[in-house]
């Protein structure tokens, strides 16, 4: 075996290898490898025969690799050997490459530096090496002790130590892990049971210790088993580095360039690693996009523009369907629902809005349900929306109906998401969840077929159909991987501005200019500066003469809006206009196959969409026509406690479960007893890997979209110049101000249009809200209706308006927390008993915990606020004893926080930020009312702003209506505090208050 030859195909430097890489054969192997005191040995010291033979091959020689002992700086007495001949692994699947010292924990790559490449370093990261670095007797020595002066040079974390070689040649800093999950420990017990927390290898804890950045750069396998492998080690050491401060990212590239780094450096030059390294994920992004992978191995595999009609097995029951946006998913749907509808075989289509399944139905030649009498769709099958996939639906839907028939889940990634998560659902959400599952059942078990087909498919949703089907079906995936040449992809200008200001000003010029723009927004609301509401009436204002069109769900069920009914004959209609605003109404399902119309695209993504669903939103106009895009930095929305961990996602869940059901049973509720709270375990499941997949793609929403665009073949460049006119002069007011007026006088004109709607009684309310297409004019009525009956109030204008400004959630928890803090218990409890009632004695455990205040209020019990609100006229300063004690409970409890109250607090967060951002939960402020000096410091002197709204009239009619209702129980602060433990805190000067921590687990 020729060492230096292999080494240096590895593109590793010669100088390098020589000092790390060694030839042995015969016994020499041996005294490198067993030096352990734990191997077994005989009464005179040496290695027992049995033990011996075990590693009898490595007298046929072949190459050892030590390196440098991190936390000593001497040389190490680890390290790993290859060997010619490899033996056979205990099962005999596979051969050992690489054998390291048995008995003896696995250590770490950090090989010896020369000084050409110690130089080429220094030089890459602009660092200076001085004279007291350098060790003059052994120079290679003293790399890694002058790594440690500098925790601003990153490091890479590869596997192996030929690959840990690559990089240091190429000139990063990098060690090499013996295997993909040795740079951290597991306490485990002699059965193997975990005892306590993972943590890292301490040459690592040593070389990162100072919060450096971190990148990892693992093999890009196409092995599903070894990629999921990958993944985890990836999360699990990701996790440790960040805890101990540390910036993680994740380098990649396409697997066809190079399996290993080496290979990349080898077959495509330094170059491409250059780049890989400079378009590296950060963690969060990386762990967003890991959960879109697909893993399961194709049966089909295509690379085509559009998808190729097939024959598929009888044997093939559940067929993912993975294929770029416009390569002809629904066209081949097409032929398959044909085909049964041939031989009288049913078809069921389930979808996750209704126009978008009304416009399949119709290219499927199909009923949507509320056009057949019956739930049997007239023989041939119908579709729906997931919504109404339970027996108390219109569609009066029996799972026993569908053994032998064709089920479509088209888009069914967004499908399942709006399955587990939608507002929509929540009311009949554990109905649908039992006849899904036994609609899958019932399928997979007959002669049926079920087609799971996204463009997006990943492991998460092929996973939870087959656990819901209980059976250890194989799906069949058909899998285009098919991505635009460089002529046909997209270009997509990306805005990197704070704000979408300047996409707006060039979108003005562009269709001043004449452009034809389709233009894809987050928002409808009038509320919404960007939405489509306020930019339709900006841009009618601007061009009066320019035909626009708004979609949107209010105008696409609005009888009198031209938009009422064109999903299902879009093309038709849309040719007919110029300006086209949309919102996320169409983001999925739409096909629009103009090709000479539309010249180009927007898209404003304000952070509220998931990341997908933006990409899916440019894809809606099939031209390849370019793109221009402004992303939000970071998203607004998160899921549960807004962890992107599956375990502390669930676990938190659980424990507020917990503490929802200790509460109730202190109001004797009587139903606890035969509560299902273990519902469907796999759908909660599925509900939290979804869940930490969206809040993951929210942190760097920005990124995640720019990156996966990237990766489906399309071009990022900056916005054109001969668009960009913000240098030019302008007389005109402001855009800002401009679209502000624009939005407040719409918005003003809909609040009175509300307030002087006619009044319904309950029973024309309960009529018209039965309606699926609605006019504006009885929107407006049911708004206003809503509104008597939550306040009991006029409705004016101005209560609309803070309705809309999320009022009614902010007074509610002030009610509870104070006047009404009787009535929790049994406001809970009805609650609660709602929603059991409904799944039939079983809780979604995601909707129960959303629908409980009790935990809510106890926090902010905790941490004093009804005390402060009955003390407004007390001045609060950051030096205050008691406000320190309630940051330090409060930050203590971060994270229990921020499952309850659904705040996250800094971990430097002061005690006036903390009081803050908990007042702003019931709509207090805090104002600073003056300065002073406290030991030669300028201190702010700060006091409660108690807002001037009609609260307490409501309040007053909240407890009139409390009161007068049979069976409240008192539910008091003593009986709380059995869960919550009291700890009185010092009083004087200033009015104090009792302090609680807080402990969901106690």
């Amino acid at each position: 075996m020729n060492h230096q030859l292999e080494w240096q195909a590895s593109c590793v430097d010669e100088e390098l290898t020589n000092l790390n890489v060694i030839p042995l054969h015969g016994f020499s192997p041996s005294e490198y490898l067993l030096y352990s005191d734990a191997i077994p040995r005989r009464n005179d010291g040496r290695v027992t025969e049995g033990f011996l033979q075990l590693y009898a091959h490595t007298t046929e020689g072949g190459w050892w690799c030590s390196g440098v002992d991190v936390m000593t700086g001497e040389e190490d007495l680890w390290g790993c050997f290859k060997p010619v001949q490899p033996r056979q692994s205990i099962n005999q699947d596979k051969l050992i490459k690489y054998e390291h010292p048995p008995k003896t924990a696995t250590g770490l790559f950090a090989l010896k530096v020369p000084v050409r490449i110690w130089e080429k370093i220094a030089h890459r990261y602009r660092v200076d090496i001085i004279a007291s670095d350098w060790d003059q007797t052994r120079s290679d020595l003293g790399f890694w002790q002058w790594l440690l002066k500098h925790p601003e040079i990153p490091l890479c974390i590869t596997e192996g130590a030929k690959k840990a070689g690559a990089l240091l040649s190429a000139g990063y800093v990098a060690v090499g892990l013996p295997g993909i999950n040795n740079g951290y420990r597991t306490p485990k017990d002699e059965t193997g049971k975990r005892i306590g927390k993972s943590y890292l290898i301490s040459q690592l804890q040593e070389l990162i210790k100072q919060q450096r950045e971190v990148y990892f750069v693992f093999d890009q396998d196409t092995k599903p088993n070894t990629i999921k492998a990958v993944n985890t080690a990836i999360k699990k050491t990701g996790y440790l580095l960040e805890q101990l401060g540390c910036t993680v990212k994740v380098v990649h590239w396409k697997s066809s360039l190079g399996k290993g780094v080496d290979d990349l450096i080898a077959n495509q030059t330094q170059a491409a690693f250059d780049c890989a390294y400079q378009n590296a994920l950060t963690f969060e992004t990386w762990k967003a996009q890991a959960w879109n992978r697909l893993t399961h191995l194709p049966q089909l595999q295509f690379n085509c523009p559009y998808l190729p009609a097939v024959d598929l097995p009888d044997s093939a029951q559940l067929i993912g369907i993975k294929s770029p946006k416009g390569t002809g998913k629904t066209k081949f749907l097409e032929q398959i629902v044909a085909d049964a509808i041939a031989i009288e075989q049913k078809v069921l289509v389930i979808g996750h809005r209704i126009q978008l399944v009304q416009a399949l139905c119709q290219r499927f030649d199909l009923n949507y349900v509320t056009e057949i009498k019956t739930n049997s769709g007239d023989g041939i099958g119908f579709g729906l929306c997931i919504d109404s996939l339970h027996p108390n639906s219109q569609a009066q839907f029996n799972p026993e109906d569908w053994s032998d028939s064709i089920v479509i889940f088209d888009e069914v990634e967004q499908v399942i998401w709006h399955c587990l998560n939608s507002s929509t659902c929540k009311a009949n959400r554990v109905a649908i969840l039992r006849s899904l599952k036994l609609l899958l059942q019932n399928v997979l078990t007959g002669k049926g077929k079920v087609y799971a087909v996204d463009a997006d498919l990943s492991d998460i949703s092929l996973d939870y159909l087959i656990s819901l089907s209980g059976t250890a079906i194989e799906p069949y995936l058909i899998y285009n991987d098919w991505q635009p040449n460089p002529q046909s992809a997209w270009q997509v200008y990306n805005y990197q501005d704070s704000t979408p200001k300047k996409i707006v000003k060039d979108l003005e010029k562009y269709i001043k200019q004449g452009g034809k723009p389709m233009v894809c927004l987050s928002a409808q609301k009038l509320t919404s500066k960007w939405g489509t509401r306020t930019l339709e009436a900006y841009f009618r204002k601007k061009f009066p003469h320019k035909k626009i069109l708004r979609l949107d769900s209010e105008s696409l069920a609005d009888p009198q809006h031209p938009a009422y009914g064109c999903i299902t004959k879009l093309n038709e209609v849309l040719i007919n206009y110029e300006v086209v605003l949309a919102s996320p109404s169409i983001e999925t399902g739409i096909s629009i196959e103009l090709s000479d119309h539309f010249t180009s695209v927007w898209c404003l993504a304000q952070g509220i969409q998931g990341e997908n669903a933006v990409r899916q939103t440019l894809a809606r106009v099939r031209a390849n026509i370019p793109r221009y895009l402004w992303c939000a930095n970071y998203g607004f929305n998160r899921i549960g406690n807004g962890s992107t961990s599956i375990p502390s996602l669930l676990t938190s869940g659980h424990r507020l479960t917990q503490l929802n059901i200790r509460l109730l049973q202190q109001s004797d509720f009587e139903s606890l007893e035969d509560i299902d709270t273990g519902f469907q375990a796999e759908s909660l499941l599925c509900w939290a890997k979804m869940a930490v997949r969206y809040n993951a793609g929210m942190i760097n929403y920005r990124e995640s979209i720019l990156s996966a665009l990237k990766d489906e073949g399309h071009q990022i460049l900056p916005p054109p110049v001969n668009i960009i006119t913000s240098n030019q002069k302008d007389k005109t007011p402001s855009l800002l101000e401009a679209i502000a007026e624009v939005r407040q006088q719409n918005y003003q004109n809909e609040c009175q249009a509300i307030a002087e709607a006619k009044s319904l009684t309950e029973k024309q309310y309960q009529s018209l809200k039965k309606r699926i297409v609605k006019t504006l004019l009885q929107k407006h009525q049911l708004k206003k209706y809503e509104l008597q009956q939550r306040y009991h109030l006029p409705v004016t204008p101005e209560l609309i308006a803070l309705d809309d400004d999320g009022w009614y959630d902010k007074i509610r928890l002030h009610y509870f927390l104070t006047v009404g803090r009787s009535f929790l218990a049994d406001r809970d409890a009805k609650v609660a008993l709602k929603l059991i009632q409904q799944g039939e004695g079983s809780l979604f455990l995601p909707d129960f915990n959303g629908s409980q205040l009790g935990a809510s209020v106890g926090t902010m019990e905790v941490l004093g606020v009804p005390i402060l609100i009955n003390h407004p006229e007390r001045e609060l300063r950051n030096s205050d004893r008691d406000l320190q004690a309630l940051a330090s409970t409060a930050l203590h409890h971060r994270s229990e926080i921020k499952t309850t109250l659904g705040i996250g607090l800094a971990k430097n967060s002061s005690p006036i930020i903390i009081i803050r951002r908990l007042l702003e939960k019931i709509d207090y402020g805090i104002r600073c009312i003056r300065y002073e000096r406290q030991n030669q410091k300028r201190v702010r002197v700060y006091q409660l702003v108690k807002p001037k709204d009609l609260r307490e009239q409501v309040f007053h009619h909240w407890l009139t209506i409390d009161s007068q209702r049979p069976g409240n129980s008192l539910f008091l602060h003593d009986n709380y505090s059995r869960y919550l433990k009291v700890l009185p805190l010092a009083t004087e000067p200033s009015p104090g208050y009792v302090q609680l921590s807080l402990n969901l687990t106690d």
